[in-house]
């Protein structure tokens, strides 16, 4: 009977219902109920962070600081929209950006290479043809390493002859003198005027010599570029051996010497100054040299001189005068002979070369003499050539 009451109870709708509910089912009521309290819960937490003050000065400074990084960021962002949208790709050429080798004329480095034993230094050079104007332009950049002429000084004063062979004109041209260096740095343009036809036939010499200032240069070295060889169209850029000169086998060296005469005083004076690639005849290589100078009248000695003597050299420096007693009238008739020899304990020693300065003489030993005459109190000085 009971459990019949229930059930009419049950469908009568006097029982209250289940206290639980299954999960997902949808209740209005506590829906509303539970979004009404989100709202205040909301509400309220905005009235608190409003009224909230920072406790301290840093956390307001990173506050601000936080909210102007937000706002660089967005500049930051909107600039880079702007320059991204600024640019119409339309407006550029399709091979904007891309290298042009019509631009960039080619540089070939060329290396010509010699025996290491004939070898006194490298030349660096530029060439190029100028199609505009008809012109072989020669840049001449600089010298390394260059052979040391002087063993007194260690040092050299160079400048560069530049011709063409067979020659298109009569020009000459020659860099300037770099003072006391082996490295010497030019930085000089040359230009020879002929046909690019012609360029096949021609032969391109450079001589680098050691400047003197009495007036005789010592040629160190030579290169000669052979223009058949080398594509001038573009920029050609080459180093180049510089090939010692060889000395002739008959040449017994040279001998640098001046002169001058007082007419009041009746007396001429002769500095031996220096020679330079006299004849080895040491078997160490070198020499002893000194100088011997003879006062001739007539062709008859009959007075001599001579210098100290330089131990170990093939290029001595002396610096020293010597002067003799010689009446202006005799004067047309004397001359000087001047003999280097080389010393040695046992004997007299042994005849290096020498050279005789005098009115019957032809070449620079007449033409030395001439100049003493017609300039008596002037000190002229001349290179001579020894001979046997």
């Amino acid at each position: 009977m009971f459990i019949v009451c229930r059930i009419l109870q049950r469908k009568k709708g006097d029982l209250p219902s289940p206290s639980y509910r299954a999960i997902g089912d949808y209740n209005p009521a506590i829906s509303s109920v539970s979004v009404s309290s989100s709202s205040n819960q909301e509400v309220q937490l905005v009235k608190e962070s409003k009224t909230v003050q920072p406790r301290s000065s840093s956390m307001s400074t990173v506050s601000r600081t936080s909210t102007k990084s937000d706002q660089l960021t967005d500049e930051t962002s909107s600039i880079s929209a702007r320059s991204d949208t600024s640019i119409d790709s339309s407006a550029f050429d399709a091979s904007f950006g891309t290298i042009r080798p019509d631009l960039y004329p080619r540089k070939d480095t060329v290396l010509q290479q010699s025996s290491e034993e004939r070898s006194c230094g490298k030349l660096h050079i530029r060439l190029k043809y100028d199609f505009r104007t008809s012109d072989l332009v020669t840049h001449l950049i600089e010298v390394q390493d260059l052979m040391c002429p002087d063993s007194v000084s260690g040092f050299s004063d160079p400048y560069i002859k530049l011709f063409l062979y067979p020659e298109v004109d009569e020009r000459m041209r020659q860099s300037s003198v770099r003072r006391r260096t082996l490295n010497p740095f030019f930085n000089e343009f040359f230009k020879f005027p002929l046909p690019y036809d012609d360029l096949n036939d021609k032969s391109l010499i450079f001589q680098i010599y050691n400047y003197d200032k009495y007036s005789r240069h010592n040629i160190l070295g030579e290169v000669q570029i052979h223009l058949n060889s080398v594509e001038t169209s573009s920029s050609v850029e080459m180093w180049c051996d510089i090939q010692r000169q060889q000395r002739h086998t008959c040449s017994m060296g040279e001998l640098l010497v001046s002169l001058s005469y007082l007419p009041a005083a009746e007396r001429l004076t002769v500095v031996i100054i220096k020679a330079k690639e006299l004849r080895i005849m040491g078997p160490a290589g070198a020499s002893d040299p000194f100088v011997r100078i003879s006062l001739m009248v007539d062709g008859k000695k009959v007075k001599r001189k001579k210098s100290s003597i330089k131990r170990g050299t093939t290029s001595p420096v002396w610096n020293e005068a010597v002067t003799f007693n010689v009446p202006a009238e005799i004067l047309p008739k004397v001359s000087l002979e001047c003999c280097v020899w080389d010393h040695d304990l046992i004997g007299h020693g042994e005849l290096i070369g020498k050279c005789i300065l005098g009115p019957q003489q032809q070449g620079n030993e007449r033409k030395h003499w001439n100049d003493l005459i017609a300039c008596h109190r002037t000190t002229t000085a001349m290179w001579h050539t020894l001979h046997k």
